[in-house]
């Protein structure tokens, strides 16, 4: 094809050529919309992420220290004071009574610390709060089991593994910034179970 037919061609189409053209930056211009449209929404979910992943960050900063001592505390007074119960003394001597009164208050000290944590969580890390009722749940029902210790002994064992799934799940909450799977949720859900089936089983024999 010559030069002068490519010429008369484009002077015969010139009125769809310009349509094509026209049509093709729409199209460009629609696409540029388009990607431009999902960059924004992208970006604004990136930055949605990063807000929440530094609140649950703040929130565990200001709290995951004094939660893992306060869970660990009243597990370890407890365990102290059913080892306690085990012991004989003489019935005028009350170095024994008053020791295991003192634990008992211990226990007591620190179960409302769990229970306002327990609050906080229950509306921050939802699953998590379950756990931290449980655990001060468990340290407060074993102060009554003086006369049943292999009862206590299997509350406190589960309590315990309870407290190392919350302290495992508060640590990968702070360094991911998310909030507890659906896993975590379910083994605490369990585990509670266990606890509070003991401790029925224990009542409707009393």
């Amino acid at each position: 094809m010559t030069t002068q037919e490519i010429l008369l061609f484009f002077s015969a189409n010139k009125d769809s050529i310009v349509t094509i053209a026209a049509l093709g930056a729409l199209m460009m211009t629609a696409i540029t919309a388009t990607l431009s449209l999902f960059g924004t929404i992208a970006a604004k979910k990136i930055d949605e992420r990063i807000k929440r992943q530094e609140s649950i960050r703040i929130l565990l900063e200001n709290s995951m220290i004094s939660v893992g001592e306060n869970m660990h505390e009243i597990l370890s007074s407890a365990d102290i004071l059913v080892k306690k119960f085990k012991l004989k003394t003489h019935k005028n001597n009350l170095t024994l009574e008053t020791s295991i009164a003192n634990y008992k208050n211990k226990i007591d000290n620190n179960k409302k610390h769990l229970i306002k944590s327990k609050t906080v969580y229950r509306y921050k890390l939802y699953g998590l709060e379950d756990g931290l009722s449980i655990i001060a749940r468990s340290a407060d029902w074993v102060k009554g089991l003086r006369d049943n210790v292999l009862l206590a002994e299997k509350i406190l064992k589960e309590a315990d593994k309870i407290r190392l799934i919350i302290d495992k799940t508060i640590i990968k909450c702070y360094r991911k910034g998310d909030y507890p799977g659906k896993f975590v949720r379910l083994r605490i859900s369990y585990h509670s179970w266990r606890i509070r089936r003991m401790w029925a089983v224990r009542k409707t024999k009393i």
